[in-house]
């Protein structure tokens, strides 16, 4: 299941061109420069330094070349950059980053209205970059190599802000805004100064920001949002801020539905909400019956990975592993149920001792007010009780927490990055497991949140956090695959090419896919629509599981010499993620996604946390530099079948990769032999 919103960047060479699709104007974004790292020190050079730079805007503008005040990127008229635009993209051609960032190409939906009024007032955010990235990078990465001395040596809350804090860049920040800005009112500054939420008038970023800010209002929703095209950071500002939040993102609307759901209704087709009549099976025994061999429990999840059976209640293990944390994010308006959890863990034998503490939001998605809602629209309860009912499955004596964010809708990643930074990275016993189940197309994603969730990631690995983050459910295209453009279907990959999901592709996640084929017996394989052989018992999933190639983030260090492309891979593992039971509003149903892959691995790594904490030793943490370790290959079942080229319910089919020997951008390194991989962490040196 995934949640999308969205935004685009390009960190360099870009070049525009106009593309005509579908009686539509497009900006069409090519050339862009994959293989970049992240970086927070943005060139100081403005753009009117030079005569040159003057003398090229010159000859744009007598050349017709400047979109004018009120022209839209969705109109028929023709016209190229504007002077701030072709600024930065000179700049970018020369390989420097200039503090330029350009809105999507292509908004999906939003439609450019009118200027807005200058007084109206518009809250922004500005990333302020650590006090040196490079240090914290080269700390991160030491902390979590299995070949270091300091390998999980995991700094705390206070040793990991000393390290970050820019004090300097803060005092610079707001000393700007002072001098510059003075109607602006700072709302928020978070506990680390990563980010600083700033509310003031539109003219006043204008101004502040060489931009232009329109009203957008989107085709499809009721919805309007403050937006500009473009922006340039004041020169004094490039060495401290990264970014600003809210300026140039995009947020994209989803269904209210989710593909991998079988409602029992004699249709493949799940694009139909639940309703009040009949669906799913009244009980387990029933729903097993149907499924055949293929059906996915808890019971057969220990066996298929070699896990420990469920520790007795009052015994030595039990308490420890009730030192141990997790955590499930939700949104989209998911509650989880209690009543659906215990119904859900009767036929296996899971003690029911164990709670979900509610992290956010203490009316909403807890208690009775769950289980109303739950009964009331089922599909508001679907993802959140997966991920609840399979994490705590796993491990049903660890703390678990559910963070829950509200319904995304046009600010959905703004509410996402601060509710993520407030609720872990500002806390001082951030939680040792967070599984995440929601991502978005990363081309969508802007910079600089990209930058700060880098950033956050980093903070919470040095701090023995493990950030899971299943790798979607559309294939290699992701759901905009689904979406179609006039008609069109894969519309997107011509444009902006294949898609992997944000933030699984953040160097600083695990990325989880899905697989099929162990419950019922049969080889392993990958996860996806249009397979129908003997793993899945001749019925197709219904999903894909998404793999690919960032756009954005290079290679790590740890998958050099895994794959030839210069950029992040995703996934690195899979789990079973096909035809998993599970209880929603009192009846239970089957579930396909990597939604269910994520949340399971995140139960099995608390397991092996409490095994750590018993003989006095840090969590697992940053788990990626030690699966790619020669010495962890036997961790590992290699999944050498299948492919990606198909969006969730079997079509259409835009593109992809297929699953071969080794690593591959359909299930990565392979499914995890849970015992090999608890011998193999408990072997490491600390």
């Amino acid at each position: 299941f995934e949640s999308r919103f969205v935004s685009i960047f390009c960190f360099s060479t870009t070049q525009v061109v106009e593309a005509a699709v579908a009686n539509s104007m497009l900006w069409l974004l090519v050339g862009c420069v994959l293989a970049v790292d992240v970086g927070c020190v943005w060139s100081v050079a403005t753009p009117s330094e030079t005569s040159e730079d003057a003398r090229e805007l010159g000859e744009a503008l007598e050349a017709g070349d400047e979109c004018r005040a009120g022209s839209s990127d969705s109109g028929q008229q023709s016209c190229g950059l504007s002077a701030v635009q072709l600024r930065g993209q000179r700049r970018s051609h020369l390989g420097t980053e200039s503090g330029y960032e350009a809105a999507p190409a292509h908004k999906v939906g939003w439609m450019q209205s009118e200027r807005c009024a200058g007084t109206e007032l518009h809250e922004l955010a500005f990333v302020v970059c650590p006090k040196s990235l490079a240090q914290l990078q080269e700390v991160a990465l030491d902390r979590t190599n299995p070949s270091s001395p300091n390998y999980r040596k995991w700094l705390s809350r206070t040793e990991v802000s000393d390290l970050t804090r820019n004090e300097q860049g803060l005092l610079e920040l707001r000393a700007h805004l002072r001098a510059h800005a003075p109607e602006a009112g700072i709302l928020h500054a978070s506990r680390d100064g990563d980010l600083l939420r700033v509310l003031a008038p539109v003219a006043t970023w204008e101004s502040l920001l060489s931009t232009e800010f329109f009203v957008y209002k989107h085709e499809e929703h009721n919805s309007t949002i403050l937006r500009s095209n473009n922006y340039l950071l004041p020169g004094a500002l490039k060495e401290h801020v990264s970014g600003v939040l809210q300026a140039i993102n995009f947020e994209q609307f989803i269904p209210t539905t989710m593909p991998g759901i079988d409602l029992n209704t004699g249709s493949r087709d799940t694009q139909q909400p639940f309703s009040s009549a009949s669906f799913g099976w009244a009980n387990f025994t029933e729903l097993q019956a149907s499924k055949g061999p293929s059906l996915v429990s808890p019971t057969k999840l220990r066996t298929i990975y070699s896990m420990p059976a469920i520790a007795e209640r009052g015994s030595d293990l039990a308490k420890v592993q009730a030192k141990t944390s997790q955590v499930v994010y939700g949104t989209l308006s998911q509650h989880w149920s209690p009543s659906d959890r215990t119904r859900f863990e009767e036929p296996f034998g899971i003690p029911q001792d164990n709670y979900v503490k509610q992290l956010k939001g203490q009316t909403e998605g807890f208690s009775m007010s769950g289980d109303a809602m739950c009964r009331q629209n089922p599909s508001d309860c679907a993802e959140a009780n997966l991920d609840v009912q399979y994490m705590m499955a796993m491990s049903p004596w660890t703390q678990i927490g559910y963070w829950y964010v509200p319904k995304a809708d046009e600010h959905g990643m703004y509410t996402f990055l601060n509710d993520f930074m407030a609720q872990f990275v500002d806390d001082d016993h951030p939680p040792q497991v967070i599984s995440i189940s929601y991502g978005m197309p990363e081309y969508l994603v802007s910079k600089s949140a990209l930058v700060l969730f880098e950033t956050l990631a980093m903070k919470l690995a040095l701090q023995g956090t493990t950030i899971l983050v299943a790798s979607g459910d559309d294939g290699a295209a992701s759901f905009l695959a689904r979406k179609k453009l006039h008609g069109e279907e894969c519309w997107s990959v011509p444009l902006i090419g294949l898609q992997v999901s944000w933030p699984s592709s953040s160097h600083w996640v695990t990325s989880v896919g899905a697989t099929v084929g162990p419950a019922s017996g049969q080889p392993e394989v990958a996860c996806q629509s249009n397979y129908t052989g003997p793993s899945t018992d001749g019925k197709a999933p219904l999903i894909t599981s998404g793999g690919g190639y960032s756009q954005a983030l290079t290679k790590p260090a740890w998958q050099e010499g895994i794959h030839n492309e210069s950029s992040r891979g995703v996934p690195d593992v899979s789990l079973l993620g096909h035809n998993f039971a599970m209880v929603v509003g009192g009846r239970w149903l089957s579930v396909d996604g990597t939604s269910a892959s994520a949340p399971t691995l995140g139960g099995m790594l608390s397991l092996i946390n409490s095994e750590l904490i018993a003989v006095g030793r840090p969590t697992v943490g940053f788990l990626n530099q030690l699966l790619y370790a020669t010495t962890s290959r036997s961790i590992f079942s290699d999944v050498t079948e299948g492919d990606n080229r198909c969006a969730s319910l079997g079509a259409p089919c835009c593109g992809g990769y297929d699953a071969g020997p080794g690593w591959d951008a359909v299930t990565g390194m392979g499914s995890i032999d849970w015992q090999k991989l608890r011998d193999t962490i408990m072997a490491s040196d600390v």
